[in-house]
């Protein structure tokens, strides 16, 4: 029961962080692609950015309510090259695509919380708090097809506080259950524990007659 316990808690409390971190990831993302993806459709037909675009989805990010929680953010091709970042040290450089990348060029929403150990997570793993790493497609208007993957780093301080909250709460409620269950089981055997007494005494007495 212990076991059993264990592995429904931990699988709840697992449960629970993928579908919270999905469902902010989602809104974020789709925040994100309703100021950013008019000013990426160059990307369409050309590699890089142009200097107005990049400065315009800079002040977008700084400036919009959700930019205030945005710390970084990276914009990649589909061959790992970035060709835009709030880190200009990186903007012009390739690196390998990650699961979530290839995910999100088929079209998916991805997200990791307080992951940034791949090599071009290195100035965001600096800062030191938990960050929501978010995968969001651009897609190309009219036809659909993915032009870019915009990646977000979101401060995550709240989700991690309630992720935590929600963890010990699943646990605890797995724990209660798992207890009921217990002390009901306990009480099947030990009223037939005494049953079985009463009846071996009986017949210890019928045999002394």
């Amino acid at each position: 029961m212990l076991a059993a316990m264990l592995s429904v808690g931990f699988w709840v409390a697992r449960w629970i962080e993928d579908v919270t971190v999905r469902n902010t990831a989602n809104a974020t993302a789709l925040y994100m692609e309703s100021f950013i993806a008019p000013l990426m459709q160059d990307l369409a037909t050309q590699e890089r950015l142009g200097t107005a675009e990049r400065l315009e989805i800079n002040r977008l990010i700084k400036e919009t309510a959700l930019g205030e929680r945005v710390v970084s953010f990276k914009i990649w091709r589909e061959d790992g090259l970035i060709v835009d970042a709030s880190n200009p040290d990186v903007v012009g450089q390739r690196f390998d695509l990650t699961q979530n990348l290839r995910l999100a060029w088929d079209g998916q929403v991805r997200a990791d919380f307080d992951d940034t150990r791949d090599s071009e997570d290195a100035a965001e793993n600096a800062l030191g708090v938990p960050l929501l790493e978010i995968y969001s497609p651009i897609r190309e208007l009219g036809s659909g097809k993915v032009i870019a993957v915009a990646e977000f780093y979101e401060v995550a301080t709240e989700l991690k506080d309630d992720l935590i909250v929600a963890r010990l709460s699943s646990f605890a409620a797995v724990a209660a259950v798992t207890w009921a269950i217990g002390l009901t089981l306990f009480a099947i055997v030990l009223r037939g524990s005494r049953t079985i007494d009463a009846q071996i005494f009986a017949l210890r007495d019928m045999a002394e007659r």
